[in-house]
């Protein structure tokens, strides 16, 4: 009788899973199936390394068909442990798994700033006391409820019907949105729930509706990103495998459902109590959050299947939060500038501004916006994610024990990590500053290529397969590739913002405001940023880091009806620059991959 192999899946050494698998099955598809948190950055290609697990066959380390990438990216003492790829791993036969759960917490960007702005009411609470029906006054308790409330228009939900049956005789609540009245309820609560959907992390900010006040938030790692780092990745991932697209949008409507749980339960209120949840993020996660195929986000000509806000109830896509309520997704602009930049963009209040302002989201994605009141552009460069510390040989997103900003002088290395912790790798900020800093005391070149002849750093230099590295660290480096990855994502950022100032006809000079927004955009040191030329220099006085613009618009949207229109206004008027098709950018992008020569005015800058 054939038997099917059986994986038994450890944590801290102590069995949490067995699992039947048919024969030759991929061992990260196994897991991952099963909702254990392996990160496969590359979406399971073999090509970012970051999906190690121990693996044993009996009391023996399972060293069977070691694949090259597996050679390439393990140590011999990870091989000589079990240590595998779990994305090059058949299950043919009885394995034991054994994970290393992080229990990390990341630095995720929650603060945010907005303008001043005009309120216009979405829910309305109103009290209520029914007057008391008689043999001449046999009018229903539906009507009573409408002309109580005012308004003889209303529509009443069937749930609310039912509610209203009990509460009849007694004092309590109406709560009306738009046309309708969506529930009677004994207390005078409405809360909204205000959703960033980053690629890499999710903000959740809870929102008292009567009040106008933010009251808590609640953030954490988009679960997705274990099927890839970036929107490309994660595409493949819900074309390639077996229910890919369910299984994204169940892993990103599972964990918002757990933060609502946190964020009631925190609080002392209700599900029901959430009447509206707003989405915003970029067009990708926004299909993926509606359960829509993004295929033809990826391939030429770019083309989503929606841009426009979207509205429904929250049992049409899982929420839970009170059945009556409504999920909207804000408006996007195109298939790389989303519902955060239309977000961003609404809150900085920049398209009402005679001043030109540049808005830059940098964060997995390079997006960026140029405008004011007369003209807005906007593009989206494929940066890749380097800035979130992917690609780079020893990066690692913003976690506890990253290093997070370094400086090099003196011919000595200082760093700080998040947390104060251990230093276990290096996130996107920390490498910013590390090449910044090697460019100033003549590490690399302008072409980022190390220097031979510099002899007061010849002690921190070292070579790792093949290739020179710069030791921050004795186990976290910097290498030749890592320096290229940041080269060419710095590139695609500046050429970006030149192709703008080019479209616009104007000068670096005519720019008023920079907006820093996005994790990478507000953690960076702003002169790490402009020594690497992510930033034109002439902007340096000009820098204002807004946080997290993206939830801060849908904070606005959540409060002000007015905010809607706004936002669809936005999308109308934002003209989207097509990176790929434009010779400029080719010629900016080759212009921008070298580094200035380090300037004194930036030294004075960083010193002061």
């Amino acid at each position: 009788m054939y038997k099917m192999p059986v994986v038994r899946v450890y944590a801290k050494n102590e069995i949490v899973a067995e699992i039947e698998v048919q024969k030759c099955s991929n061992l990260l598809d196994v897991l991952q199936k099963k909702s254990f948190d392996i990160e496969a950055s590359c979406g399971g290609k073999g090509i970012c390394g970051k999906c190690k697990v121990k693996v044993k066959k009996g009391q023996r380390p399972y060293l069977e068909n070691l694949t090259p990438e597996e050679k390439r990216h393990l140590r011999e003492d990870e091989i000589s442990r079990g240590v595998r790829l779990a994305c090059k791993v058949e299950v043919c036969e009885d394995l034991d798994v054994f994970l290393e759960k992080s229990s990390e917490r990341a630095n995720i960007l929650s603060h945010f700033a907005v303008n001043d702005f005009e309120y216009e009411e979405n829910i309305i609470v109103k009290k209520v006391i029914l007057q008391k029906p008689s043999l001449d006054d046999q009018k229903s308790f539906e009507l009573r409820l409408k002309e109580t409330i005012g308004d003889g228009n209303l529509k009443v939900l069937p749930r609310t019907l039912q509610k209203l049956a009990r509460l009849k005789d007694q004092e309590f609540f109406a709560v009306v949105y738009s046309d309708e009245v969506v529930d009677v309820k004994s207390s005078c609560l409405a809360f909204g729930l205000a959703v960033d959907i980053g690629t890499t992390t999710v903000v959740c900010y809870l929102v008292d509706l009567i009040q106008k006040r933010v009251v808590d938030f609640y953030s954490f790692i988009n679960p997705q990103k274990k099927f890839g780092a970036d929107v490309i990745s994660r595409i493949d991932f819900a074309r390639e495998k077996e229910e890919g697209l369910f299984i994204l949008q169940k892993e990103i409507v599972d964990a918002i459902n757990r933060a609502i749980q946190i964020l009631t339960e925190k609080n002392s209120i209700s599900k029901d109590d959430i009447y509206r949840v707003v989405f915003v993020g970029n067009t990708t996660m926004l299909h993926l959050l509606l359960g829509v195929d993004p295929q033809t986000i990826a391939i030429s000509p770019f083309v989503p299947v929606f841009t426009e806000s979207i509205c429904a109830k929250p049992n049409d896509l899982g929420f839970e939060i009170n059945p009556a309520g409504t999920i909207e997704v804000l408006n996007s602009i195109s298939a790389y500038i989303g519902a955060d930049i239309v977000a961003g963009i609404l809150s900085t209040q920049m398209h009402k501004s005679s001043k030109i302002s540049l808005l830059l989201d940098l964060g997995t994605n390079g997006e960026m916006v140029l405008g004011s009141s007369s003209f807005m552009l906007a593009c989206s460069t494929a940066a890749g994610p380097a800035f979130e510390g992917v690609n780079i040989s020893c990066g690692m997103g913003a976690v506890e024990g990253a290093i997070d900003s370094v400086k090099i002088e003196n011919g000595k290395v200082y760093f700080t990590t998040i947390g104060a912790k251990q230093p276990a790798g290096i996130c996107g900020s920390g490498a910013v500053d590390a090449i910044a800093f090697m460019l100033k005391e003549g590490i690399i070149d302008e072409t980022g290529r190390f220097c031979d002849k510099n002899d007061t750093y010849k002690s921190y230099m070292r070579e790792v397969n093949g290739q020179q590295a710069f030791f921050i660290t004795d186990s976290v480096y910097i290498t030749q590739k890592d320096i290229r990855e940041i080269q060419l994502a710095k590139a695609a950022i500046s050429a970006g913002v030149k192709t703008m100032i080019e479209h616009a006809k104007i000068t670096e000079d005519d720019i008023e405001n920079a907006y820093l927004a996005g994790g990478f955009g507000n953690y960076i040191n702003p002169w790490s940023a402009i020594e690497i030329g992510i930033i034109p220099k002439k902007l340096k006085s000009k820098i204002v880091p807004v946080g997290n613009s993206a939830v801060a618009g849908a904070v606005l949207v959540l409060l002000s009806r007015k905010m809607v229109y706004e936002s669809q206004e936005i999308g109308r008027k934002v003209k989207y620059i097509e990176l790929s098709n434009s010779q400029d950018f080719n010629q900016f992008f080759v212009e921008s991959m070298m580094f200035e020569k380090f300037s004194q005015e930036g030294e004075q800058k960083q010193n002061g």
